[in-house]
């Protein structure tokens, strides 16, 4: 079974797409959408993974170590059901805004660099290197991406972002990169910077 939560909101304005953490589910980010896009259409989709108990959107052997063959599994699966339920509740999906943190992040940008599906703007909290995509120049073109990164996040190795973003470099992702002295927790500031970019 799938789970979700879909709120109509203002169909003027473009849907936004959550995609939560590692533990958390489809009501996890909704506070925060109504922070950064109040009013707009809300789709939130609950990773089917489970890990000790702990809902994710793909498998992991240990921390950082990441099983790939369920992360392209579970973005089939995730594309497939983003699709459909976009059909469902008429939402058009070129101008869907994801917003994503930790896991969510990870796959909201996977999918975005690997799989048959285009948004219009992706906001990736606390985001990290995954996977080598190769990648062309025009597969995140006229994308608009923000990405956040905590200096002292234990779970983020600096590494790992870096990767991140020259991958999506690469691919031609319109970016901008929030940076703050915190850990892997959302802060006010990264939050205030990713509202005011969506502006």
């Amino acid at each position: 079974m799938m789970h979700y939560f879909f709120r109509s909101g203002n169909p003027e304005l473009a849907p936004v797409l959550l995609l939560h953490s590692t533990g958390g589910n489809e009501t996890e980010l909704i506070q925060l959408a109504d922070m950064i896009a109040s009013e707009h259409p809300i789709i939130a989709i609950r990773g089917r993974v489970s890990e000790q108990g702990y809902n994710r959107y793909f498998e992991r052997y240990a921390e950082g170590n990441f099983n790939l063959n369920s992360l392209e599994k579970e973005s089939d699966w995730l594309v497939k059901e983003i699709k459909n339920l976009s059909n469902q509740f008429n939402l058009d999906i070129f101008k869907m805004i994801v917003i994503g943190y930790s896991n969510g992040a990870n796959i909201a940008l996977h999918i975005s660099l690997a799989k048959n599906i285009k948004f219009a703007k992706i906001i990736a909290l606390h985001a990290m290197h995954l996977t080598s995509v190769p990648v062309t120049s025009e597969k995140l073109k006229d994308t608009k991406v923000f990405v956040s990164y905590g200096e002292n996040d234990p779970i983020v190795p600096k590494l790992s972002f870096n990767s991140l973003i020259e991958n999506l470099k690469s691919a031609g992702a319109n970016l901008e990169i929030h940076t703050q002295p915190g850990s892997h927790q959302l802060t006010r500031s990264e939050i205030n910077a990713a509202q005011q970019w969506l502006k």
